[in-house]
């Protein structure tokens, strides 16, 4: 059994009641009751040790009720306490029957009457004082005294109950009070009780009639005469106006009903075999043959809406299904959905919220209307928060329902310490989610959990490199708070973090679902589930290869010494081709380093298919005996022994799975010698034959590996790292046309892609212009222009 605590004003007794009549069997309830005498117990006093769930039934009555209002920040401020809004019932004498007034806290203009209506009882109380002290004494100045101190609190009061979790009456009685099994968080239970009813069917369940008469709407939503047998039981819709009840069903053909199902079935077999139109044509018959069968008219206009580029016509379609049958489900999604994708939100909203109205817990619904209300109608936090909480209740929550319910407790309602627990519980269902990683980051900094942000901020980053930026680091690097350190740095670093909260939001457009259902899933790419690591990826060659081989589908591992270059390009492939990347800083030179990177790849990122060994440089062009030794050593450390270590810390893995391709970016340089490149030339000439050693220790292990001999290339940064940074002696490709990185780029492409039996071991390329390293065609490149 399940117990809670009721807690309603005297004229709610009745509703009260119907509702532990229906639930009697299954949960125990504590009713607290409170009246409107002057010397009456005030309800947070009543509750102040309760330790059951707390339902209060919020009316008219109770919200003009001193006894009920009186402190009740104090009730609504618990952690398990669900206001239901019920309506209000009056008797008038004069006409002889009940007048049902519903009770609304929808916006802040319904809030403000009740708080008009406390500071005018009290502006009343206070004009009639001396008359009633001189009458009552001591007992009216207790009175004056409560009116006052509930007229300054009602406010607050009246926020709470916005900003609590809350439902109408009728959502509350909906679904055989899934609400409140929920709000319980006894799922189980419901389910026992549920199964002992008819889904739908509040026939036989006592009160349950009488229930849903109470909640009956006119279409002007305001005032409804209903019988007085039930005085007092009605449960109200916030407002919201109920569409009429459907006239009673024709009595159904089972055969009729058959053949629409299969030709339902038919249509979608259709239709996922590619021929849509065939499909739209069987239902449209279908349709005039059995016009009353709702089913027909649905799939139709589903297929229409998902096949052909006519949302309007699948639209028409929906609305006339819904004037004859109003409450049918999928239509109102599917209606929703059509007009979210027609930019009509705000019709969009209308249609999910009659949704809600009618099934509260419709797959998905909470959670897409809540992002709605967050993301188009921001002034209506309140509603979307209560949307996006009802839908991490779900049976099957959506995780991302989490994340943006956080977003709004940690913004416009300051319940971050709230915000963090969410998303915590989010994360157990999605470890994956990138951007709640980063929030929850963001939300432990805030705090002063610094380790424990700097661990989600590398999660973040892990999941999705865009987060990985020089300002994120530089805030997550920070272990004092900016006021107690007192250092500019890190209020500047807090300051482009918080900066960046906003720009990386905008970048969750990328996890929106679909507002139309989606078309068929295009073909694989070719690259898809291979990873690919290219070391020198800030410039030239490397960063060419990045971009020819981001459309193929491959992941990129991208290495590099200037993170800015590398996160630069991460965001071009990202917005551009979706590309996953991993960004690497680190100096080759150095094998500890090369070792560390490469140990604290994260597991889904270790595998390795293709490494890419494309960092190198050439250093000067003087003679052996007037070079350079630093020179020298910087030109082997990169060329040869950076290849080596790299090399070494990823083909183990490569060896153990049998499969994998190392290609290295040598020269032409190594395969001749020309005055001036002594030491390159002997480096080249070493990556020359490290490449067919490699090939030899690793064939029997199933690896490929290849190198790629460009001459002179453009579009690099190699000259000018040649001569030292002199932009003017680096000006030698002026007077003809030497390669261009993407050439090599595009070559590298064709070696990786080659079936795997195929081994590409030695491609050399040269300039139309360049037929060896000394002999050129310097007659200009005007015959090339066109190319460019």
């Amino acid at each position: 059994m399940l117990t809670i605590t009721l807690a309603y004003s005297t004229e709610n007794q009745h509703s009260a009641h119907l509702i532990a009549e229906d639930l009697a069997d299954y949960v125990t309830i504590r009713h607290v009751v409170v009246g409107k005498a002057n010397e009456g117990p005030v309800l947070a006093d009543l509750l102040t040790d309760n330790e059951h769930p707390l339902v209060v039934l919020i009316s008219h009555a109770f919200l003009t009720n001193p006894n009920c209002m009186l402190h009740a920040e104090r009730v609504f401020g618990a952690t398990a306490c669900l206001p239901v809004l019920i309506d209000s019932h009056t008797y008038d004498e004069l006409q002889d029957e009940i007048i049902t007034t519903p009770t609304r806290l929808d916006n802040q203009a319904e809030v403000m009457e009740y708080v008009n209506h406390w500071q005018d009882r009290y502006i009343d109380l206070r004009r009639n004082a001396s008359e009633m002290e001189d009458a009552a004494g001591e007992g009216y100045r207790r009175y004056l005294s409560k009116i006052r101190e509930t007229s300054v609190g009602a406010e607050d009061v009246l926020q709470r109950i916005r900003e609590t979790w809350s439902v109408t009456g009728a959502q509350f009685a909906a679904n055989d009070y899934q609400q409140l099994f929920i709000f319980a968080d006894r799922p189980r239970l419901w389910d026992d009780y549920r199964a002992r009813h008819t889904a739908g069917d509040v026939s036989g369940i006592p009160g349950m009639d009488q229930l849903a008469a109470a909640a009956a709407r006119d279409d002007d939503g305001a005032r409804t005469q209903v019988p007085r047998e039930v005085e007092g039981a009605g449960v109200g819709t916030n407002g919201a106006t109920a569409p009429e009840a459907p006239p009673p069903p024709e009595a159904t053909d089972p055969a009729a009903d058959e053949q629409a199902d299969i030709w339902i079935e038919r249509a979608w077999a259709l239709y996922d075999k590619g021929d849509a139109p065939a499909a739209l044509e069987l239902l449209a018959a279908g349709r005039d043959a059995l016009p009353d069968d709702p089913g027909l008219h649905y799939h139709h206009a589903l297929i229409l809406a998902t096949s052909t580029e006519d949302p309007t016509g699948a639209r028409r379609e929906v609305e006339a299904l819904l004037e004859r049958y109003p409450e049918h489900l999928d239509a109102h999604y599917l209606l929703g959905e059509l007009q979210l994708a027609a930019g009509d939100a705000r019709a969009a909203r209308e249609s999910w919220e009659a949704l809600a109205d009618l099934e509260p817990f419709y797959p998905e619904l909470n959670y897409r209307l809540g992002r709605l209300l967050a993301e188009r109608f921001p002034a209506e936090y309140l509603d979307a928060a209560s949307y996006l909480r009802r839908a991490t209740k779900d049976d099957e929550p959506v995780a991302d329902a989490f994340y943006h319910y956080a977003l709004l407790l940690a913004g416009p309602l300051n319940k971050k310490a709230k915000a963090i627990k969410v998303l915590r519980k989010g994360l157990t269902l999605d470890p994956d989610h990138a951007y709640a990683h980063y929030e929850l980051a963001v939300l432990l900094h805030a705090t002063g959990d610094y380790a424990g942000a700097r661990l989600s901020f590398r999660l973040a980053t892990t999941l999705n490199p865009a987060f990985d930026t020089v300002a994120n680091r530089r805030a997550f690097a920070a272990v004092q708070p900016p006021a107690l350190s007192g250092a500019p740095a890190e209020e500047n670093a807090l300051a482009e973090l918080k900066a960046n909260v906003a720009r990386l939001e905008a970048m969750i457009a990328n996890r929106a679902p679909q507002t139309t259902p989606a078309p068929a899933s295009a073909p694989p790419k070719p690259g898809a589930g291979q990873t690919v690591l290219i070391s020198g990826a800030t410039s030239g060659i490397g960063r060419a290869t990045a971009r020819r081989l981001a459309p193929e589908g491959y992941r990129l591992i991208l290495l590099g010494r200037r993170m800015e270059r590398l996160e630069e390009l991460a965001s071009e492939l990202y917005d551009g081709q979706g590309t996953e990347t991993y960004l690497l800083q680190c100096d080759i030179r150095s094998e500890a380093a090369v070792s560390d990177v490469i140990a604290q790849l994260p597991d889904d990122w270790r595998t390795v298919d293709v490494l890419i060994n494309n960092a190198g440089k050439a250093k000067g062009t003087a003679p052996v005996h007037e070079g350079r030794t630093d020179h020298w050593d910087e030109m082997i450390d990169v060329n040869l022994k950076g290849l080596l270590y790299l090399t070494r810390a990823v083909t183990p893995g490569m060896v153990e799975r049998r499969s994998g391709f190392v290609v290295n970016v040598c020269s032409t340089a190594g395969k001749e010698v020309y005055p001036g490149g002594n030491v390159y030339c002997a480096t080249k000439h070493a990556v020359d034959a490290l490449t067919h050693a490699m090939r030899l220790d690793f064939v029997p292990y199933g690896l490929r590996v290849g190198q790629i001999c460009p001459a002179m290339v453009e579009e690099t940064e190699f000259s000018l790292v040649r001569f030292d940074g002199d932009a003017e002696r680096a000006k030698i490709y002026e007077d003809f046309q030497p390669l261009r990185s993407p050439d090599v780029a595009e070559a590298i492409h064709f070696m990786i892609s080659q079936p795997a039996h195929v081994n590409v071991l030695d491609l050399v390329l040269q300039g139309t212009q360049q037929a060896s390293s000394t002999v050129v065609d310097r007659s200009g490149r005007a015959r090339y222009a066109e190319e460019e």
